[in-house]
């Protein structure tokens, strides 16, 4: 494989970056369907800090063998790095280019830009071959106080006098609003609260923050009280022995904070608490806010297992170190910052991730990806192995497993069990769904023998059922409610599943996978992933139904490629991970 990158424009102006990058990639395996993407990463290093953002590519084109690539973003200088933001520090720039298997960090190669401009603002800038460097000016960035006051000001200003004609206004947004209810206006599809109250007044207060720039709002209210609370709480000291665990994804607890849990619990020198619900800032009451707030002012540790978004919303002390147990395992789809430009990624300005201190996950190879969605450095990111794994290697724990699930379906005992966990369609949990009539269980069973049986396992964002033909009711059960998915495995002889970060577990079984991916070309250009799903997905990948009855009537799993696929997201196989993290966090308490 032969590839050309060229930087056709770089611009400096004021606090950001413009740079357009153009190229070629050249093999002989590329045609009209080739499914790979190039991918570029920036690589921004100062002394005490590193950061990859990634870039990205509008144009890509596959013709006669070769893929053609281009792109232009806008970068701000200010906000690339978290922790040293306020330091100003000098920094380098490299770019790193990976496409299907290839990959190189730090290409070396001539990138002096064609257009080169620069406006002497902020930052000063020199170049060698592959070598960018930013010399940030504190003074011209920061502004002066004057300066910044004058800003301030005016803004204020303006805002003001918005918001003196939105109150002049507020009649008629509660007439308008007033007619609405009485059906001769509708509201707009959004106003759909069963409450006609909640409607009504959500309707005026929308009318009211097109006019103001001050938006007035429920959640807008309540960010503010979380903010005040917590400054409040702030004033207390921290508590050295004081941990607390917090989640949006269960309300009880499981998944890894279990297994952590049950490490800790009885060290009587510690003071844990959980924080564990489904509400975000906008649904919190005020106690629960009060709870959340003095928790995370008071805590030593503060630890998470899924985006938390109130966190991002306040300033922790930096004698507060805040872990993030990431619920996943290994770096299967993209996330955060590695999703720029896509549907519900996280722009760049955004606070979203930077917070964490630590990340826990399975590998070395997963540091530059979660480095990369989080937006934070990659020595902040600990391959400790992920602690739900443990159980893989616990031998009794994995046979009362199998006992149970046989106890409780004795119909399936001595039956190959497939197992069908395919993820959600949608960006988020209020719009997920799985389009089930792409799964026709009628014509899978008719076209298998009758000692294949299936598990239906949808992801719990995913509310639509699984229609289950009657004459197939013995040899089908829907757990999608009321199992764990791990212990499901146990019992697996064979796993249908698509993007779901399932197949890391799996691969830890060995089990025969298949990927049904009816819709992958969409996938990809929607969501896409952190490696090439063709070169690495661990099993048979399949496109339709006819494909997967035939893959499962032939045994035809490809499981030569799971153990590689294992080998490179998992560093420890050895039942150990809980205590790896135990001792992060006995770390961090010190």
């Amino acid at each position: 494989m032969e590839y050309k990158i060229e930087i056709k424009e770089l611009l400096i102006k004021n606090r950001s970056m413009v740079l357009t990058v153009m190229g070629e990639v050249s093999d002989q395996m590329i045609n009209s369907h080739f499914l790979s993407k190039p991918k570029i990463v920036l690589h921004f290093i100062n002394e005490k800090e590193d950061r990859r953002i990634p870039f990205v590519l509008s144009n890509v084109t596959y013709v006669d063998g070769k893929c053609f690539f281009s792109g232009k973003y806008t970068y701000r200088l200010d906000l690339l790095f978290w922790k040293t933001r306020e330091e100003y520090l000098p920094f380098d720039m490299y770019i790193n280019f990976g496409f299907a298997d290839f990959y190189e960090e730090k290409l070396d190669i001539d990138l002096t830009p064609e257009v080169f401009e620069t406006d002497d603002k902020c930052y000063g800038y020199t170049f060698e071959g592959n070598h960018f460097r930013f010399l940030p000016d504190k003074n011209k960035i920061r502004h002066t106080l004057p300066a910044r006051f004058t800003v301030k000001f005016i803004d204020f200003i303006v805002k003001f006098i918005q918001y003196i004609f939105a109150i002049a206004m507020l009649p008629v947004f509660v007439i308008d609003g007033l007619i609405r209810l009485t059906d001769i206006k509708r509201f707009p599809a959004r106003f759909n609260d069963e409450s006609v109250l909640k409607r009504f007044l959500a309707f005026v207060f929308w009318r009211f923050s097109q006019v103001s720039s001050c938006k007035v709002a429920l959640w807008t209210v309540k960010r503010f009280i979380f903010r005040l609370c917590y400054s409040f709480y702030k004033l207390r000291k921290v508590e050295n022995n004081k941990i607390t665990f917090i989640s949006l994804r269960r309300n009880d607890i499981t998944g890894n904070f279990a297994f952590v849990y049950d490490k800790l619990k009885d060290d009587k020198n510690l003071n844990i608490n959980f924080i564990l619900n489904e509400n975000t800032i906008a649904y919190m009451s005020f106690k629960e806010i009060r709870t959340f707030t003095k928790a995370c002012a008071t805590s030593k540790v503060v630890i998470l297992d899924e985006f938390t978004p109130q966190i991002h919303y306040i300033n922790l002390k930096p004698e507060t170190k805040l872990i993030q147990l990431w619920h996943a395992c290994g770096a299967f789809k993209t996330f955060g910052f590695t999703r720029l430009s896509k549907p519900k990624g996280s722009p760049q300005p955004t606070r979203n991730h930077r917070s964490y201190d630590y990340v826990t996950v399975s590998s070395t190879y997963c540091k530059k990806c979660h480095s990369e969605g989080f937006g934070i450095a990659t020595d902040n990111v600990v391959a400790t192995g992920i602690p739900r794994t443990d159980v893989f290697f616990d031998e009794e724990y994995k046979k009362n497993a199998r006992d149970k699930f046989y106890s409780e379906y004795p119909q399936f005992k001595d039956k190959k069990i497939v197992l069908f966990a395919p993820t959600f369609r949608g960006m988020v949990k209020e719009t997920a769904f799985y389009p089930t009539e792409m799964f026709d269980l009628k014509k899978v069973c008719s076209n298998l023998p009758d000692d294949y049986v299936f598990i239906i396992k949808h992801h719990p964002f995913v509310s639509d059922k699984q229609p289950i033909p009657e004459q197939y009711k013995d040899r089908i059960i829907d757990l999608s409610e009321n199992s764990e998915l791990n212990d499901l495995l146990f019992v697996s002889d064979v796993i249908i599943t698509d993007y779901s970060s399932l197949v890391f577990e799996a691969s830890l079984l060995d089990i025969p996978m298949i990927f049904y991916v009816f819709d992958l070309e969409k996938y990809i250009n929607d969501r896409d992933f952190y490696f090439d799903f063709k070169l690495y997905a661990p099993g048979k990948i399949v496109y339709s139904q006819e494909q997967l009855i035939d893959a499962i009537s032939n045994g035809d799993f490809c499981t030569e490629k799971i153990r590689p696929f294992a080998d490179m997201f998992f560093d420890y196989r050895d039942g150990k991970s809980t205590e790896r993290v135990v001792n992060l966090i006995y770390k961090n308490l010190k």
